[in-house]
């Protein structure tokens, strides 16, 4: 659902916006961090939510159909198939969502207006009318192919519910394919229960050790600014950082502080990722500088014995 690469971007932009700031406290700053990190979680939530609340729809159409007093043919023939969907059933039953759901007070950002709209939109389609047309129920592909669709050709393609989601959760264009593939996994998964995975002892752990690896990132970064800023220039041919794009610097720094104070992460790894981000979020020119000043620094603390990789860190 998360991973480091997400994580280095959020610190990046913690850092960022304290290096902009006037302020010398760092508090802020790091609650913005872990809160960053903990809404990738959120955001899976609500679309999840959001998928069910579509389908839940369907009671309160067949409601309204059945309040009609003169029915159409259509009304009379009106299906609640979608009900029955196992995934649907599984995210309205599965205990875990629901706590889940209410931990995160998520249910408040759902707009009842919105999801009939959506739902309108759905129960439009071809795909959906073929599904209602079909008279196996309770098959589990049939079951996960529809609510694929919903998810990716209806919800996914429509500008409005992307809007709706960069309104609640600001972070959302960078962690949209954690989210997004998260979401696709769990329908995917979902054969005999929910997959949901958030309650996993395993994903907990993981969640928490990115957070600590995010922290102690940041903490570093301020805190031995001028360990790295002492390494940096020697390197910048007569130039001084603070001539340097703030970014590129702020990268630079991060890189470092993974080379000297992060001995199970390998020297590659630092390297690709730090490359992949400059060429992301600065300039043109950022990804070469930066690889030419990490590549002369690695050298030099390889030769002073500096890289105190373990473990995987040395691979």
């Amino acid at each position: 659902m998360i991973n480091r690469r997400s994580v280095r971007v959020k610190t990046m932009q913690a850092l960022y916006a304290f290096q902009s700031s006037d302020t010398q406290s760092t508090n802020d700053f790091e609650q913005y961090l872990i809160k960053s990190i903990q809404s990738v979680k959120e955001q899976y939530l609500f679309i999840l939510l959001y998928i069910r609340e579509i389908a839940n729809y369907v009671e309160q159409d067949a409601h309204i159909k059945a309040k009609k007093y003169i029915q159409t043919e259509k009304d009379k023939q009106f299906s609640t198939k979608l009900l029955s969907n196992t995934f649907v059933q599984y995210l309205n039953h599965n205990e875990e969502f629901q706590n889940e759901i209410k931990k995160s007070n998520t249910q408040l950002l759902i707009n009842v207006d919105e999801v009939r709209k959506f739902y309108k939109k759905f129960s439009e389609t071809a795909a959906y009318k073929s599904y209602l047309q079909n008279e196996s129920e309770f098959n589990i592909d049939e079951d996960q192919k529809i609510i694929a669709f919903l998810f990716n050709n209806v919800l996914l393609e429509d500008e409005h519910f992307l809007e709706i989601i960069e309104e609640f959760f600001i972070n959302w264009n960078d962690d949209a394919l954690l989210v997004v593939d998260a979401v696709r996994e769990a329908i995917k998964k979902s054969k005999n229960e929910l997959a949901l995975h958030i309650g996993k002892q395993n994903v907990k752990s993981k969640i928490d050790e990115l957070t600590k690896f995010g922290k102690d990132l940041f903490f570093n970064v301020v805190h031995k600014k001028e360990e790295y800023i002492g390494l940096i220039e020697p390197k910048l041919k007569n130039w001084e950082t603070d001539r340097l794009a703030m970014l590129d610097v702020l990268i630079l720094r991060m890189a470092l502080s993974e080379f000297i104070d992060f001995p199970s992460i390998p020297v590659k790894v630092t390297m690709n990722e730090y490359l992949d981000i400059a060429r992301e979020y600065s300039t043109s020119k950022s990804k070469d500088f930066i690889n030419g000043v990490l590549d002369k620094i690695m050298q030099e603390l390889k030769a002073k014995n500096q890289l105190n990789k373990t473990g995987r860190g040395l691979l």
